[in-house]
């Protein structure tokens, strides 16, 4: 038989197995809500990794699905799967900054002068000191403020935000993630010119408040690994080196503003030094897994797996996206008590349903999620059964903020029978899916499509509270979560009872628009790969090529670990980012991966985000 008839015959099976199987039991918005509010409460502190509140949020989650009668699938017969995380970093006292402006110096003092945003291959770095204006390059709109600077082997100083930064009309207006007014990418584009370190003062003319100058370092916050020393510095350290140069901070931002053009300059006579203390703390956390066994003795081998991760930012740190607020608890009650709430809300109603199991349903709130899909990653390496009897994985992440009756339900395309099947659900339960073939790869759903098996992503969309300390329960919208619960319901009954498992298919589909969990517009040129996120190395592991993409079409593979990037080393997902940013669709680059190992050079043709 042909592949094709193959494929036609066995879709027309599953969907005529996947007949309506009557009405979902009622979720209730006020037993939804109940849950929501104690996950999202001031007393779990924002459920950061590795954190007691974590901890107390595990034991909640598992405490429901026992009563719910759902058994423990963790280790050792609990409901918890152990795994070792780096979950923040320890700033040590050898942190420090020493200037020096002509025959004096001056130690700045950690804290108050002072701290480390981004630690650098070299942990002690020193060179004489240049200004950079914004540290912005954006050669798309005419403006480098590294125009005519060498600063190869220098200290470089940079202004924080961007020019016009409150001017809706500014060129440079942008409020994602990896986007040219960050101290992420000031840092990277800094670093690729040579610079030894950076050093970021809070620009005055749009933040008069002198007291918001250094972030907050929350408690066992990440500093990440950039490849360049930053720190975060005051306004009045900043004072102290431009008066020796005669030079107004003030001035120098508003004809800079003005003119939208840079005013870079080499100091005369200041060098810096910076010796960075900061080393990784890691911590066990915890996955909480519950299973309902099937009754079909034929299928109760097979699993459908319901997921949501139960982790937030903590007091943000790395994440939050006020970093200004850092140290304030981000209560995450849409990201993602919601989807917790509606996990414990669906274990409950799953098993009142025994008599019409056939498959097990397996049951996991995820740990690790907001530092890398690290739960995930980790239960698909050691999972509750054999990942070839997983026959589908439900994600559900952000659930909770639901506008006009309706839901986006992401990745249908990873199986031919998820289409119709979701529509008629959504059908019954009275609720307008809007579902796209692929969609956002940022949540833990993408740890189960790697490993080649189906996935379903309902997610409510973004809002201006995402990765914020205003991310409470009092705007979760459980009438509206409910309604999605049902329809969730109603896809994995279907998925459970169907006499045939649904089929796998890749798709090479980028996500649909208005859907990115950052907020930005994108990250440029498209490359087709997926990272592997659950894994801490030098560089970026491809966890899964997309079909057809310009990765694809230049025989790059899952596994291959991409070291270089149009001459540039690549030391992280973020270096990966940056350099896909400043390359445009069209432009053919040459990256090198390690392949077993072995370095491989390839090129590689970039093309438009679709």
């Amino acid at each position: 038989m042909q592949p094709v008839k193959r494929l036609i015959l066995a879709t027309g099976l599953i969907l005529t197995c996947l007949a309506s199987f009557g009405a979902s039991p009622p979720f209730l918005p006020d037993s939804y809500l109940r849950h929501v509010k104690y996950l999202a409460s001031d007393d779990l502190k924002g459920r950061g990794n590795g954190t007691p509140e974590l901890d107390k949020a595990a034991e909640y989650i598992a405490a429901q699905f026992s009563a719910s009668g759902v058994a423990p699938a963790g280790d050792e017969g609990t409901y918890y799967q152990k795994f070792m995380l780096t979950t923040g970093s320890e700033v040590g006292p050898g942190n420090k900054l020493t200037l020096t402006i002509g025959d004096n110096s001056y130690d700045a003092v950690l804290k108050e002068d002072f701290v480390p945003v981004g630690v650098g291959d070299q942990t002690s770095v020193s060179g004489d000191l240049v200004f950079a204006g914004y540290g912005i390059s954006a050669l798309e709109y005419g403006y480098d403020d590294y125009q005519n600077l060498k600063v190869a082997d220098k200290i470089v100083l940079v202004l924080a935000d961007a020019p016009r930064e409150k001017d809706p009309k500014s060129p440079f207006k942008d409020t994602g993630i990896s986007q040219l007014d960050s101290d992420l990418t000031k840092a990277i584009n800094a670093k690729y010119r040579g610079a030894r370190a950076i050093l970021i003062v809070q620009d005055p003319l749009n933040h008069p408040n002198e007291t918001e100058d250094l972030p907050r370092l929350a408690e066992g916050s990440q500093i990440d690994e950039l490849g360049i020393c930053t720190l975060r510095i005051t306004r009045s350290l900043a004072r102290r080196m431009l008066d020796s140069q005669k030079k107004d901070l003030v001035e120098l931002q508003r004809q800079i503003d003005e003119k939208l053009a840079p005013l870079s300059f080499e100091f005369s006579g200041v060098q810096a030094a910076v010796n960075m203390d900061v080393s990784r703390v890691r911590k066990e956390v915890r996955n909480v897994v519950g299973i309902l066994t099937g009754l079909d003795q034929k299928l109760r081998e097979e699993a459908v797996v319901l997921g949501a991760h139960y982790d937030h930012l903590g007091r943000g740190g790395k994440g939050s996206l006020l970093t200004q607020l850092i140290g304030q608890i981000h209560n995450g009650a849409d990201d993602n008590a919601s989807g917790t709430a509606g996990l414990i809300e669906l274990a409950a109603a799953l098993a009142r349903d025994h008599g019409e199991r056939k498959r097990t349903y397996i049951f996991i709130a995820f740990a690790g999620e907001e530092l890398g899909l690290h739960g995930s990653s980790h239960w698909t390496q050691e999972p509750a059964c054999p990942l070839e009897k997983v026959v589908a994985m439900i994600n559900m992440d952000m659930i909770g903020r639901s506008r006009g009756n309706q839901v986006y339900v992401n990745w249908t395309g990873t199986s031919p029978v998820f289409p119709k099947l979701v529509t008629e659900a959504a059908a019954e339960a009275g609720i307008e899916a809007k579902t796209s073939a692929a969609g956002p790869s940022g949540s833990d759903h993408i740890s189960f499509y790697i490993k080649n098996i189906p996935v379903l992503f309902f997610f409510s969309g973004l809002h201006s509270d995402y990765h914020r300390p205003s991310d409470d329960w009092d705007k979760i919208n459980a009438a509206g979560a409910v309604k999605i619960l049902d329809l969730v319901y109603r896809v994995a009954t279907r998925l459970n009872r169907a006499e045939a498992r649904p089929l796998f298919t890749k798709v090479d589909t980028p996500a649909a628009s208005g859907q990115s969990r950052t907020g930005s517009s994108g990250y440029g040129a498209y490359f087709g790969s997926i990272p592997d996120m659950g894994e801490e190395i030098r560089g970026v592991r491809f966890a899964d090529i997309r079909p057809n993409s310009p990765a694809a079409k230049a025989g790059l593979r899952p596994r291959d670990v991409l070291i270089r990037f149009a001459g540039k080393e690549i030391q992280n997902l973020e270096d990966f980012t940056y350099m896909l940013r400043t390359h445009k669709p069209g432009e053919t680059v040459e990256v090198t991966v390690l392949r077993d190992n072995q370095p491989l050079s390839v090129s590689v043709t970039l093309e438009v985000r679709r």
